[in-house]
């Protein structure tokens, strides 16, 4: 027999504030979201005392009735920003909502490969970007928090961006550069080199190469493949097991399996080289969608430096800046970036916001 009274219970059902799993950071802030709203409402609260942060609330799904807050900088952030995140969320009509993941989908621009909207554990981050004028939603029952609109080059930075020196942060902006190149291009490039395209490097090195597959059963570019599934089931292992596992497969699959590969004949040691690079060079992103869209590319260049050699990866070139400079995000480019803080960070006294964002350029500055 069904009764409409349920027993109440004093017992509070939160977890405790604990430290980001997500997004490790050396010198900031340890204290992370959890997925009571009010709680992650007071942690932004703790760090901007200001009168000028405001906040929105609405209710999205018709039987969960979940809370979603809308926290902007009422100074910093347009007004055209919020109005179009209104009108997306009021659109909104599904049963419920139960994590923010459920809710980006309904905001985030199709048909584009690259994120646009950056989840994020930390309030700091939050905070930071709340400082620029971007607008952070807060849902109830989820420990991320949605910041938009995001801008290609906000994937290159990383929280400790903001608490190490200009010099250090360009450097290592520099590096994650690099290992985006490096990631996509890395085994198309090899493809190329070794099955279409022999004058492009020298031939003593093109020996080399030719020389680690010659007891190779395969084509290079289906060994290509087979390593990179490989390498992403071990990936997909590791984030699913939990962490005394982790390190066992790891070593089971990076050490003993490959070793036995290429003692097999399976596959070359040049080929196991390329893809490890690749893929380690994809994991320096701390964005897991920043990386599936490295991953979507990096086999979109596999396969047409497989048909048409170097002519299919200047081709895949040419789409991949296409893609980036024509999404959009709430009616801004993609590809909007701050002189002072895209790739080089200056050491400036004063400092400026993102002029894509705000009126109010000038840090420090209220209008």
């Amino acid at each position: 027999m069904n009764s409409d009274k349920c027993p109440i219970t004093e017992k509070d059902i939160n977890r405790s504030i604990s430290t980001s799993q997500s997004e490790l950071s050396l010198y900031g802030p340890k204290d992370s979201f959890i997925e009571d709203i009010n709680y992650n409402i007071q942690l932004i609260k703790k760090r901007i005392k200001s009168n000028d942060l405001k906040y929105e609330n609405i209710n999205i799904g018709r039987y969960t009735n979940t809370k979603i807050s809308i926290l902007y900088m009422n100074s910093i952030c347009r007004k055209k920003i919020i109005k179009s995140i209104l009108n997306r969320l009021n659109k909104i009509d599904i049963d419920g909502i139960l994590d923010s993941s459920y809710l980006k989908q309904y905001l985030e621009e199709t048909f584009h490969i690259f994120p646009t909207i950056l989840m994020s554990e930390r309030p700091d981050t939050s905070c930071m970007s709340l400082l620029e004028g971007k607008v952070v939603l807060l849902v109830d029952t989820s420990p991320y928090a949605l910041i938009l609109p995001c801008f290609f080059f906000d994937m290159i930075h990383t929280t400790d961006d903001y608490y190490q020196k200009s010099f250090h942060t360009t450097f290592i902006r520099i590096i994650r550069i690099l290992s985006f190149f490096i990631s996509i291009y890395t085994p198309s490039l090899y493809i190329s080199i070794t099955t279409r395209n022999y004058n492009i490097v020298p031939l003593k090195f093109l020996l080399i190469l030719k020389a680690g597959r010659v007891n190779v059963p395969f084509p290079a570019y289906i060994e290509a493949l087979l390593m990179i599934i490989c390498f992403e089931i071990l990936k997909e292992s590791d984030l699913r097991m939990s962490s005394q596992n982790g390190s066992s497969i790891s070593i089971l699959g990076g050490l003993i399996l490959g070793d036995a590969a290429v003692a097999a004949g399976i596959v070359s040691p040049i080929m196991i080289l390329v893809i490890a690079i690749s893929s380690i060079a994809g994991l320096i992103f701390p964005s897991i969608e920043m990386g599936n869209a490295l991953r979507f590319y990096k086999l979109l260049f596999l396969l047409f430096a497989s048909f048409f050699g170097i002519h299919g990866v200047i081709f895949m070139t040419i789409y991949l800046i296409y893609d980036i400079l024509s999404t959009k995000i709430f009616g801004y480019n993609y590809f909007s970036f701050s002189k002072e803080d895209s790739i080089i960070k200056l050491p400036t006294l004063i400092k400026r916001r993102n002029p894509n964002l705000t009126d109010n350029h000038i840090r420090g500055r209220y209008l």
